[in-house]
C-alpha cells in the first residue's frame, strides 16, 4: 500500500497514525527487514526512512551522531534503494532526505529510482515552499507524495499554502529547534495551525514531528487535533540501547497512543 492511502485508511478509521523513523545504515540492513516488521506488529502505520547526510541541519545530536556513524560505515545511496525494497515489502515507506543528495542524481532520475524501489513518499527538510514546484512535478511523475513541513512560527497564510502544496502528509514541526531537543520557551500552541491546515485540504493527514518521545507526549500531540506522529530520536536512542527488533517493537508499543484524543 501507499504511504497516502495507508495513513487515510487509518485515519478513517479513527486509529492514530504512528511514522517511526528509521535511518538508512550499512551496518543495520541485515536486520532492517526484521525490525521494519516489529514496528509494523507494534502498531507503525508507515515508516521513515532517513539518509545520512553530513550536515542535517534539522537533526539534533543523537540524530546527527548516527548520521555520521552510517556515512563512517559508507553507507550510500545504492543502501538507501537497497533499504526502501526492504522497508516498503512490509510498510508504506517515505525517504526522508536533504536537497542536495537527491540534486546530486538529478532530481528526475532520483524520483525515479525511489519510486522503482517501492518507496512511496519523499520529505525534504530543507526544501521550502518557494523551489517545491520542480520537485511536485517530478516526485509526481514518479508515483511519489511530496510531504512538506510547516513550522509553528508559518503565518496562517502560509501554512494554508505548505497544506494545500503537501501530498501523503504534512509534517508539523512541533516546536523551534533541532530534533531531540526539549523545547524551550513559551511552548507552541499547535492546535490552531492543524485547524488552518485541516480546513486547507481537509484530506491530508496532519502528523506532529519533533519531540515525540513517549506515549504521553504522543497524546499530547494528538490531543492538538493532529492525526498522527512521527517518531525519530527516541527510536534511535532505543537502538541504541538495544537493537534486538523484538525489543525495538516493544519499546514503540510502550509509545503507541490507543485512541485519537
Amino acid at each position: 500500500m501507499r504511504i497516502d492511502s495507508a495513513l487515510r485508511t487509518a485515519r478513517a478509521a479513527g486509529r492514530p497514525i504512528v511514522v517511526p523513523y528509521l535511518l538508512v545504515d550499512r551496518a543495520r540492513k541485515n536486520r532492517l527487514a526484521a525490525t521494519v516488521r516489529a514496528l509494523r506488529d507494534a502498531g507503525a502505520t508507515a515508516l521513515e526512512l532517513g539518509f545520512p547526510f553530513s550536515d542535517p541541519i534539522a537533526d539534533g545530536p543523537v540524530l546527527a551522531a548516527a548520521a555520521d556513524r552510517a556515512l563512517a560505515h559508507g553507507t550510500d545511496w545504492s543502501d538507501l534503494l537497497a533499504a526502501g525494497r526492504t522497508a516498503s515489502a512490509t510498510l508504506p515507506t517515505a525517504v526522508m532526505t536533504y536537497a542536495n543528495p537527491v540534486l546530486r542524481h538529478g532530481l528526475g532520475a532520483a524520483a525515479r529510482a525511489l519510486g522503482a524501489a517501492g518507496v512511496s513518499g519523499l520529505i525534504v527538510p530543507d526544501l521550502s515552499l518557494e523551489e517545491a514546484g520542480p520537485w511536485r512535478q517530478s516526485t509526481r511523475a514518479s508515483g511519489l507524495s511530496l510531504v512538506l513541513l510547516a513550522a509553528p512560527g508559518g503565518s496562517p497564510d502560509r501554512v494554508a499554502r505548505i497544506a494545500k502544496a503537501s501530498r501523503g502528509f504534512l509534517y508539523l514541526v512541533a516546536y523551534y529547534g533541532t530534533t531531540g531537543h526539549a523545547a524551550t520557551g513559551d511552548p507552541v500552541d499547535l492546535a490552531p495551525i492543524v485547524a488552518t491546515a485541516r480546513r486547507a485540504q481537509p484530506a491530508l493527514p496532519v502528523l506532529v514531528g519533533f519531540g515525540v518521545r513517549d506515549r504521553s507526549s504522543a497524546r499530547r500531540a494528538l490531543a492538538t487535533g493532529a492525526d498522527g506522529v512521527v517518531i525519530g530520536t527516541a527510536l534511535e536512542e532505543a537502538i541504541a540501547r538495544d537493537p534486538r527488533p523484538e525489543q525495538i517493537g516493544r519499546w514503540l508499543r510502550s509509545v503507541v497512543p490507543t485512541a485519537v484524543g
